[in-house]
């Protein structure tokens, strides 16, 4: 038996055991690093949507909506712009982030796209509550609302 050449083998088995090691190690950590930003932007969205949700939360919040599908934005209260203004940015930023998840793969094609549709409806009404909303959210999110498929909303 020669020693030299069984020693060659063995350290080359142990040379790949390594590198797939490696290789294993890096995936792991990538997948680990994916998670955290992607809890790290879902707690961040979620404190901000349950702050503008809290404020929101108010019996007279029917009545603004129902004033907001009639087309009478303009001939709201103060305090009842104040009031929508904080429903639709929290409903946004909840948006945004099932769009980050989508992005991350936890979101399926028919939820994006619906979630997609309805963000489309909600960023003109948003908009005329003296928002910007490529100042106040993702530019990528906001990208992907522009490109949907479905029409515009009519003013």
């Amino acid at each position: 038996m020669d020693w030299d050449r069984l020693n060659q083998w063995l350290t080359l088995l142990a040379n790949l055991g390594v590198l797939i090691g490696l290789i294993v190690l890096i995936v792991e950590v990538r997948h680990a690093i994916s998670l955290s930003e992607r809890e790290a932007f879902r707690n961040r969205g979620t404190e901000i949507q349950e702050a503008m949700q809290n404020l929101a939360m108010t019996p007279e919040l029917a009545e603004i909506m129902a004033e907001v599908q009639e087309g009478r934005v303009e001939g709201l209260t103060s305090a009842d712009k104040l009031r929508l203004n904080a429903w639709y940015g929290a409903v946004l930023r909840r948006m945004q982030n099932q769009f980050n998840d989508y992005r991350l793969g936890y979101l399926d094609d028919a939820s994006n796209e619906a979630m997609l549709r309805a963000a489309r409806r909600a960023f003109p009404i948003y908009e005329q509550l003296g928002n910007d909303v490529a100042d106040q959210l993702h530019p990528s999110f906001v990208e992907a609302v522009h490109k949907t498929d479905s029409p515009p909303v009519p003013e």
